[in-house]
């Protein structure tokens, strides 16, 4: 009777486990199974090949309108309101009256300044003439040199005198224009901050002006979209405070400088004069900025892709065996990804079954349905 030990057993085909997965991609956290095969086990699997494409696309933000122009006008003169020309709401073009101060102070002002340039000037002629004067008697040696320095220097004394008169005239002038106060551009008086009677301090606030003719639009993006906005497209606006209606702006501006409140890169889009009339300050867009297309990359579908220890990978195939490869991504579009590192145009990747692989294991591979 023959007797056999154990070690002549000869080896049982391993069991493939396959329990606890799951469907998965580019967000899952679970790796794949490491299941044990014999060589004619192989698992089936769908694969895709790897293309290179550019991918464009547009970015979502959120922004804010604001007026084309707005500023706060205020009194550079002191003085009591005699007149307020405007209403909130009126149109006012440049230079149009918003409010007049009391002109009567001012007034005199300009007198007074105007009587002493005129007695200035009066001074000037007379040193000069003195000056001459002198010139001719020291040639015949009637007066001495310090005589006619000393009236040199009254003449130059009075010319100075009469500059700083001249100065004094000109502020005095600008007080009194300044009593008339007058929209700085076309636009909206939004508010008028002052009464007839109210006695105002230079800067007090007068009026607020707005100019619609066209809007602004701020946003922010990160520095890494900033780098990619297409600037000669337009950006799309969505409003829900218009009924969801839709706009159209062009991007005037992407700042290089990091806006320190938000952390992000202001983004400015101009609005025209026909979509301008709809919108007040303050409203809230959903904005789809355009962005430029890449150079070609490694584009696979997101479905391709899992975790494992941290990182991310996927299946390829190279003679029906299963390599695990490291990629780190780049941008997206919808299921697409660009692979910015770890794969080549032309190989095969897993986007089915890949959750029943092991690195190493025999596979069937066919194409994924397009």
């Amino acid at each position: 009777m023959t007797r056999f030990s154990i070690s002549h057993v000869p080896a049982v085909a391993a069991l493939v486990i396959l329990g606890g997965c799951q469907p998965g991609g580019a967000d899952s956290t679970s790796a794949p199974a490491d299941p044990v095969l014999t060589p004619s086990s192989a698992i089936r699997v769908k694969v895709v090949s790897v293309v290179e494409t550019g991918i464009s696309g547009s970015g979502d933000v959120t922004g804010v309108v604001t007026a084309f122009r707005k500023a706060t006008v205020a009194a550079e003169v002191g003085g009591r309101v005699v007149h307020r020309a405007v209403e909130p709401g009126d149109a006012v073009e440049t230079g149009d009256l918003l409010v007049e101060l009391d002109r009567e102070r001012a007034r005199l002002n300009v007198e007074q300044a105007q009587a002493r340039v005129n007695s200035q000037r009066v001074d000037v002629a007379h040193t000069l003439h003195e000056y001459r004067r002198a010139q001719d008697l020291i040639a015949r040696e009637v007066i001495s040199q310090d005589v006619l320095d000393d009236l040199r220097f009254a003449h130059q004394r009075a010319v100075a005198e009469l500059g700083a008169g001249d100065s004094a005239l000109a502020t005095a002038q600008r007080a009194l224009r300044d009593t008339r106060v007058l929209a700085p551009f076309s636009g909206t008086a939004e508010v008028i901050h002052v009464q007839e009677g109210d006695y105002l301090t230079p800067g007090s606030p007068v009026a607020l002006i707005t100019d619609f003719s066209r809007a602004r639009l701020r946003a922010g993006v990160t520095a890494a979209d900033a780098a990619l906005i297409d600037t000669t497209q337009q950006a799309t606006l969505g409003f829900e405070a218009l009924g969801g209606a839709r706009l159209w702006g062009s991007i005037h501006s992407v700042s290089r400088i990091k806006d320190p409140s938000s952390g992000t890169y202001p983004v400015e889009i101009w609005l025209d004069a026909a979509d301008a009339a709809r919108l007040r300050e303050g409203m809230v867009a959903a904005v789809q900025l355009p962005y430029t297309t890449e150079a070609a990359q490694p584009t696979i579908p997101k479905s391709a892709l899992f975790r494992k220890n941290g990182e991310l990978r996927v299946f390829t195939v190279v003679d029906d065996i299963a390599i695990s490869k490291v990629v780190r991504i780049g941008r997206s579009r919808g299921e697409v990804v660009q692979v910015v590192e770890g794969l080549s145009k032309g190989e095969q990747v897993v986007v089915d079954g890949l959750f029943a692989l092991r690195d190493g294991a025999p596979v069937l591979a066919e194409p994924a349905a397009p």
